[in-house]
């Protein structure tokens, strides 16, 4: 066995960067000279070709940012539906704005993260209202009174992303109102309040579920559980269709609130909650994801002793005071397929608990033998990925013993951040070994220098495997 080799890549990849290169060498000259010609050529091409193309230039960080606007102006066709701006210097700020407004009126989705557009307001404001098909529209840090007035015309939109530093006002936000909205970014982790002013943080976000009834998910905002003991204290007979949410601090009380007015909650976060909040979780009954940050562990084991069975993702966070049995875990939890520690006291006690349904794991900052490593790969027989971010000292005989006893047959990505003792024996051990595996980082923890990683990187090109060793860029 070894790692897979590299596929063909499909005819229309192929074509996609013939083509993409061929528009980026006639698009590179300065005076212009065959634009038109491009899009006459163009003309014929359906708006799939389109869309990636665009995707494939946009993205292209290290092309100079002159020749990938003129691909924008050449590609962006009316009847194209996605378009990811990609990052651009202030320069092409307006015309970005000008250009969308111009040419892509029938635009489903539009994400500008990279473009800071809001020191131009009117020109957002302008290609916004002219965007009437948009579905899913992405512009944190960029909206204000008056783009929140004109997100409001567009009768489709279901994902509306204004999170971060606002620029709206309490007055301007409250007038988001929208019966197809169901994806929301707004406000930033951390904080209560949304705007610049005082008051314009529980009972504002509260205002706005009751304004959009489809609402299925507020993102950023960590305080939705305090905004829903305001609307139950008002209307106890009132429903959300949340299936995600995120709190902090929470009491019983809003605990209380969280499970009458969403019965379809599906994933929660909650960050410091009030002893006794765990209890009541076991009454969300479509729970499926849970992350909890400085959790009571003997309330989190009691939680799972009850409802453990409907998880499938377990993340727990900065809780050093008591060890975490991972393999308790697996008993408790036999359908979990995501497990994420950070800042987490670790342990493996019971050697012969299997995680069956286990496919990715993260273990960051925490303290932990490296038993814990051992077991969780030698107990996780579908293990796709392990991310371990912390020191661990196991050897390339332990990787040897590893590889003799488990064949490792579904394993894709292997992170060891800081392994000072492990070599590149280890990774041709890996590499031979395990017939799924893609990645290994991060090498620049391990015991190896650049010659070494320039040889392996040199039989992985010669025997056309499909592996990646990270880090690409300076090794050390």
């Amino acid at each position: 066995m070894m790692s897979p080799k590299v596929q063909v890549l499909p005819l229309s990849y192929l074509c996609l960067k013939v083509v993409s290169n061929q528009l980026i060498y006639a698009l590179s000259d300065e005076e212009g000279k065959y634009y038109e010609v491009v899009e006459k050529y163009f003309l014929a091409a359906t708006y799939e070709v389109l869309q990636d193309l665009l995707k494939i230039i946009l993205n292209s960080v290290n092309l100079d940012a002159s020749i990938r606007y003129a691909c924008l102006e050449v590609l962006l066709r009316e009847d194209v539906k996605k378009l990811d701006t990609g990052i651009f210097p202030q320069f092409y700020y307006r015309k970005i704005l000008e250009t969308i407004a111009y040419k892509g009126k029938r635009l489903q989705q539009l994400n500008m993260k990279g473009v800071w557009v809001r020191d131009y307001p009117e020109q957002l404001c302008k290609m916004i209202r002219r965007l009437k098909h948009l579905k899913t529209l992405t512009i944190p840090h960029m909206a204000d009174d008056s783009i929140i007035d004109e997100v409001l015309n567009l009768k489709k939109l279901t994902m509306l992303d204004i999170c971060g530093e606002a620029c709206y006002t309490v007055g301007g936000i409250r007038k988001l109102k929208s019966d197809t909205l169901r994806v929301l970014d707004i406000g930033n982790f951390g904080k209560i309040d949304l705007c610049q002013e005082e008051i314009s943080g529980y009972e504002l976000v509260a205002q706005i579920i009751e304004q959009l009834p489809n609402l299925i998910s507020i993102r950023t905002y960590s305080y939705t559980g305090s905004a829903l003991w305001l609307i139950y204290n008002k209307n106890p007979k009132y429903r959300s269709k949340l299936m995600y949410l995120h709190d902090t601090r929470t009491t019983l009380e809003t605990m209380d609130s969280i499970i009458k007015l969403c019965p379809d909650l599906e994933s929660i976060h909650l960050d410091t909650p009030e002893s006794g909040v765990m209890e009541k979780l076991s009454q969300l009954r479509k729970l499926n994801s849970l992350k909890l940050i400085k959790p009571s562990l003997d309330e989190v084991i009691n939680y799972l002793k009850v409802s453990g069975t409907q998880l499938q993702v377990l993340k727990l966070n900065h809780n050093k005071k008591f060890s975490l049995d991972l393999s308790q875990i697996c008993l408790l939890v036999p359908n979990l397929q995501t497990v994420e520690c950070f800042q987490m006291k670790l342990t493996f006690t019971n050697l012969n608990t299997y995680s069956m349904a286990l496919q990715n794991v993260e273990l960051l900052y925490c303290d932990m033998s490296d038993h814990v490593v051992r077991y969780i790969l030698t107990n996780a027989p579908f293990l796709k990925r392990m991310v371990v971010g912390c020191v661990i000292n196991m050897t390339d005989g332990d990787i040897f013993r590893l590889c003799a006893e488990c064949n490792f047959q579904n394993l894709e990505e292997l992170w060891f951040s800081c392994a000072r003792c492990l070599t590149a024996t280890s990774v041709e051990l890996l590499m031979g070994h395990c017939p799924n595996l893609r990645v290994i980082g991060q090498l620049n923890g391990w015991d190896m220098h650049q010659d070494e990683l320039d040889y392996l990187r040199a039989i992985i090109a010669a025997t056309n495997t499909d592996l990646t060793l990270l880090p690409v860029g300076n090794f050390l």
